[in-house]
């Protein structure tokens, strides 16, 4: 069985994304403050451990556990409070036999066979506590490296930059990163009766909607939208305009005039254009006759429905897939 054979949309993509190639086309290295919504084009190694010291998890004492090992409801230990270790400090020396520190949740922790108790573990008297448990080394403590080994991957190219992405680039000390150039996306709508709102509305005419609409989604999936108007049903002009903007585009999306007077108006208009022409010419599903997907010297084009929601539709299906593949997304 072939993947996505009994899926029309993943059956429709498999055979479009065969006919052009993949992402990403091209990068460009950007600060950490714009990077939000972009996409990686290399692995990112992590520059040091995670956390970079061994610290606190709680608040409470820092303890010798070779002290309390013996500790019980009926052999309580007392420890001496020899100082603290604030947050932001470093502490450079060792906890002897019958002592302990202070310390907070963050409180940077030296290396040793050392524990953190919680104060609710504990009986706080003057300068001393009494402990009737015992605790194995490590316990409440944060190991330098336990989340993020320094040299691992810690995000791998074709990852789109969430917020996520941005705390934990920020947490490594990289302020900037190389991307995915922002793929150019030509957009035409189709109709001898489509104006744009700013006309008055007359019978006859509706307002174009699917302009304002493809230009955002495209801005928001990640491509640089390229309005080329709204061009009329006139196949030798419609076909200058097509071939200019993909002169100056990576990708072009029409909406509307899929069948004009009986004619496949916009499958002559791309088969006309150049090679290899229509890949896909309507999806077996709701809606999916004007649907058309072809392909001009290795650039892709996207046909959606002049009806709005559905070239709102057509579009999340189609478009946006292929704006991820030119990035590069995984």
């Amino acid at each position: 069985m072939n993947p996505g054979q009994d899926d029309p949309v993943l059956s429709a993509l498999n055979r479009f994304f065969a006919v052009f190639p993949s992402g990403p086309l091209g990068a460009e290295e950007i600060g950490l403050i714009e990077c939000r919504g972009r996409v990686l084009t290399v692995n990112i190694n992590a520059a040091i451990n995670s956390p970079n010291f061994s610290r606190a998890l709680v608040e409470g004492f820092l303890v010798n556990v070779a002290d309390i090992e013996s500790a019980g409801d009926n052999n309580p230990v007392e420890l001496n409070i020899k100082g603290t270790i604030d947050v932001g400090k470093t502490f450079d020396g060792v906890i002897s036999t019958g002592s302990c520190m202070e310390v907070f949740t963050g409180s940077f922790i030296p290396d040793g066979p050392y524990a953190v108790v919680r104060y609710m573990d504990i009986t706080r008297t003057g300068g001393s506590i009494r402990i009737t448990r015992s605790f194995n080394k490590g316990d409440n403590i944060e190991a330098t490296g336990c989340e993020i080994k320094k040299g691992d991957i810690i995000l791998k190219g074709g990852t789109r930059i969430s917020p996520k992405e941005i705390m934990t680039l920020a947490g490594q000390g990289i302020l900037s990163v190389k991307v995915t150039k922002k793929q150019e996306v030509a957009v035409f709508c189709s109709g001898n009766e489509i104006i744009p709102p700013s006309e008055q509305l007359r019978p006859g005419y509706v307002w174009d909607a699917n302009s304002y609409t493809l230009l955002a989604q495209i801005e928001e999936y990640g491509g640089i939208p390229l309005f080329n108007g709204v061009i009329k049903d006139d196949l030798n002009a419609f076909k200058t305009a097509l071939i200019n903007g993909l002169s100056r585009a990576d990708m072009a999306v029409i909406s509307g005039g899929t069948a004009i007077g009986g004619k496949e108006f916009i499958a002559e208009l791309i088969n006309s254009s150049g090679k290899p022409g229509v890949v896909v010419n309507g999806v077996p599903m709701r809606s999916g006759k004007p649907l058309i997907m072809g392909v001009i010297d290795k650039k892709p084009i996207v046909c959606v429905a002049g009806y709005p929601p559905e070239s709102l539709r057509g579009f999340d299906l189609f478009g946006k897939p292929t704006i991820e593949r030119l990035l590069g997304i995984v």
